[in-house]
């Protein structure tokens, strides 16, 4: 791949409604390295970050990324467009993959077809679901399959001091409808299935789900990965 492309996933401890979700046993795993060993079976070939915060309250996401050799960056905990500004700096991305730690189920087949038609059409961002001014969120696909995929110099040239509190903390803002070319992508073959996880309600949901499709060796074939 000729363009340096990688993975961050941002995760933080302090949820309001499950706190330590990240961290939370998922399929004898914690949720965040269940994710990360996912995404390593999908054979992307590309670099995964942790993008944590400096609360202290996020010490045991950086010190679990430590135990288990995977790179970790820590910036601002509310301020998420800062830490990916941060990630793309220190490790020189072009594009960032942003997932998050609480999509534990992310589909192989909408990363894959969102990075590339996001190299073949190189747009600022590229996205399965639409921001706007009045703060709400239009989804192509169903919560917890999110995908967005960021060009970085594009990020970097965004001026933080325009953005208000609501667009700092979801990294691709309205700002980018307005300013930027975005890439949207509306079509995808992929299950009608939540799979967030919000509550604890949804943590048993999805890790029950998860469990079933493991036991009948079907996680990566309903996931769209095909080895």
């Amino acid at each position: 791949m000729n363009k340096q492309v990688g993975i961050v996933i941002q995760a933080r401890m302090g949820s309001t409604r499950l706190p330590g979700k990240v961290l939370m046993e998922f399929c004898s795993k914690p949720m965040l390295g269940f994710l990360i060993d996912l995404l390593y079976m999908y054979n992307l070939g590309l670099d995964i970050i942790v993008a944590t915060s400096i609360n202290s309250k996020d010490d045991k996401i950086k010190e679990y990324c430590e135990k288990n050799n995977i790179q970790c960056y820590r910036g601002n905990e509310e301020n998420v467009f800062n830490r990916f500004c941060g990630v793309a700096k220190e490790y020189r991305f072009d594009h960032i993959i942003r997932l998050t730690g609480d999509n534990p189920l992310p589909f192989y087949s909408v990363i894959d077809l969102s990075l590339k038609k996001h190299l073949k059409f190189n747009p600022d961002l590229t996205s399965t679901r639409e921001f706007f001014h009045d703060q709400s969120i239009k989804r192509y696909i169903p919560k917890g399959l999110s995908v967005d995929v960021i060009n970085c110099n594009s990020l970097l040239k965004i001026d933080e001091s325009n953005l208000n509190n609501f667009e700092r903390e979801h990294v691709v803002p309205p700002f980018f409808k307005q300013n930027y070319n975005i890439k949207i992508i509306k079509d995808f073959n992929v299950l009608n299935k939540n799979l967030t996880v919000d509550t604890f309600d949804d943590f048993k949901i999805v890790s029950k789900y998860a469990s079933e499709l493991i036991d009948n060796g079907k996680l990566l074939n309903i996931l769209g990965y095909q080895s």
